[in-house]
């Protein structure tokens, strides 16, 4: 598999998101040697990580929330607050040390994004409606500039939050790993519904899972039978039944010469055992292609 591989990770809320962030953040720690920064918005949720936390392998920065948009423009990038947590640094040492980033969530982060919008209307700037986005916040040290032009909010927030994934994955290491919540829209290209990351609205619905490697979604299914609930992830597109034969979206982005997956879910879901099914068909297609070639 890629030396960087980013993913996404959608499902509605308490299927598990946080936990496969755990997962996948034991096994970088145990193969790497490194830990995981987890940037966050979303408030509460983190008890199923918290034991990582507590040993230091999960490294956690909180979104403040009179800073959204410096918060983010920060986090991709790799920043963190210094010792008074007030101004935020650059810390190439620090960086180091950290092998997966992990951001939790779009829809968190979108939201928060649109509620200072909604404040800074309550201002008087006039957001949308023909009339230019153009003001400065400062954390102290630094002025970022956020602007548009005859848009409305919804579209600041999802071109921001566009534009600051890919700049994410641009960090080192070898994980990048964004959550999301499940939302059933639209899919602009096909007319047909779909369920997809939310991040606000419904225009990016079906584009957000292009952005990554991998896109996988995880479900709770309920209790039957005595049984407790299942928690599943699903490896690539996947019909729902129980939302109505409506196609959640995936993606694995295997080599032609791969041979599909051995299973098209991981029964309870972890993200690890998922990778390793994937990993099992790149090296076939690897070893495909060195025949090919006649390496040896």
């Amino acid at each position: 598999m890629a030396s960087k591989i980013t993913i996404l990770i959608y499902g509605r809320t308490s299927s598990g998101k946080t936990t496969q962030i755990g997962l996948l953040a034991e096994h970088v720690f145990k193969t790497e040697g490194k830990k995981t920064r987890l940037y966050t918005g979303d408030r509460g949720g983190l008890g199923s990580i918290q034991p990582y936390i507590d040993l230091g392998v999960i490294e956690v920065v909180e979104m403040a929330e009179s800073d959204p948009w410096v918060f983010l423009n920060k986090a991709v990038r790799g920043h963190v607050r210094d010792s008074n947590g007030v101004t935020w640094v650059l810390d190439p040492k620090r960086n180091a040390e950290v092998g997966m980033w992990a951001f939790e969530s779009l829809r968190s982060f979108a939201e928060a994004l649109m509620a200072d919008m909604i404040r800074k209307v309550g201002q008087g700037v006039s957001i949308g409606g023909g009339a230019n986005i153009d003001f400065t916040i400062t954390d102290g040290m630094n002025k970022l500039r956020v602007s548009g032009s005859n848009i409305a909010m919804f579209g600041v927030a999802q071109a921001r939050m566009t534009e600051e994934v890919w700049e994410s994955q641009k960090l080192l290491g070898s994980h990048v790993v964004w959550t999301s919540s499940v939302s059933k829209d639209e899919d602009t290209t096909s007319s047909s519904k779909v369920l997809g990351p939310d991040v606000i609205g419904r225009a990016l619905t079906a584009e957000v899972p292009r952005w990554f490697n991998l896109t996988f979604r995880i479900d709770v299914l309920p209790a039957q039978g005595g049984k407790s609930e299942r928690h599943i992830l699903y490896l690539g597109n996947h019909i729902d039944v129980g939302a109505g034969n409506v196609a959640g979206l995936g993606n694995t982005r295997l080599p032609l010469d791969a041979p599909p997956p051995t299973k098209l879910t991981v029964e309870p879901a972890n993200i690890v055992e998922a990778l390793k099914i994937l990993d099992s068909g790149y090296d076939v297609a690897k070893e495909v292609i060195k025949k090919r070639l006649e390496l040896k």
